[in-house]
């Protein structure tokens, strides 16, 4: 019975193995193109400031406007250990005042200037929609969005709920963790703003990796048939310090997000 069960299981495995989109599909573009140089647009962030109606909560807004900063400022590492040539942040910044785009624009108008001005293949868009507290949660509902300047294509896209899960005693207060304590403490934050930069640092690994090797690299067509990861996706870090991902329904997404 248990060998019955066994097979059974790898069965399913190996089918949603077979089912999963390729990366030689998912990134077709980016092998096509063979994009190698990436430019990362300053952070869109919709996310609703208590300052609005709440000025004096400092606190709150300090954690937000942290965990925005630590979002841009992780996101080369994933893309450099891909092999990707990664405009540093002074000529950003410089390109972004040079250059000044509104959100709409970034997400959907032409880039292709930063191409012919700069030499730039693609621009990687973030945003943040929405910060939640639930349940003694962390959620952030992000977006990922990486566009051709040569196209105007999307050559990535992805849609994260990404939550960090808050440790509780038996009475169910919550606690806070030594390794939680040890990066507030390395990068001199509070508890609160330190969790959820370290969420955002989390996700960017998680999703950024998963960008096919830089043509730049020999090793450029060795993934091309590994399973990507799924557009909308739940990332959960628990308690244990590891990561728990799940596929998202765009309803879901939607719902939580924008409802």
């Amino acid at each position: 019975m248990k060998r019955v069960l066994f097979v059974s299981l790898m069965s399913l495995i190996l089918l949603g193995a077979c089912n999963a989109e390729k990366k030689v599909t998912q990134y077709s573009d980016i092998y096509n193109e063979r994009t190698t140089t990436i430019y990362l647009a300053p952070v869109i962030d919709n996310a609703v400031r208590k300052v609005e109606k709440y000025p004096k909560d400092i606190a709150y807004n300090n954690e937000l406007n942290t965990a925005k900063a630590y979002l841009y400022q992780t996101m080369p590492n994933p893309l450099l250990k891909k092999g990707y040539y990664v405009i540093g942040s002074v000529a950003s910044h410089q390109i972004a005042k040079e250059n000044p785009m509104t959100a709409k624009e970034l997400r959907n108008g032409d880039l292709k200037i930063l191409n012919t001005r700069y030499g730039i293949d693609a621009v990687l868009v973030t945003t943040i929609h929405r910060w939640k507290e639930e349940n003694g949660k962390w959620i952030a509902y992000m977006e990922y969005q990486l566009r051709s300047t040569k196209t105007n294509i999307d050559l990535m896209h992805v849609w994260v709920l990404a939550t960090k899960q808050v440790p509780t005693n038996l009475k169910g207060d919550p606690i806070t963790l030594k390794s939680d304590m040890n990066f507030a403490s390395r990068f001199e934050m509070d508890n609160g703003s330190a969790q959820r930069a370290f969420l955002m640092e989390k996700v960017n690994d998680y999703v950024l990796r998963d960008l096919p090797i830089s043509s730049l690299r020999r090793q450029f067509e060795d993934d091309l048939y590994r399973s990507a990861n799924q557009t909308y996706i739940k990332y959960t870090w628990t308690e244990e310090g590891g990561a728990d991902v799940q596929p998202c329904s765009i309803e879901e997404y939607e719902q939580g997000c924008f409802i």
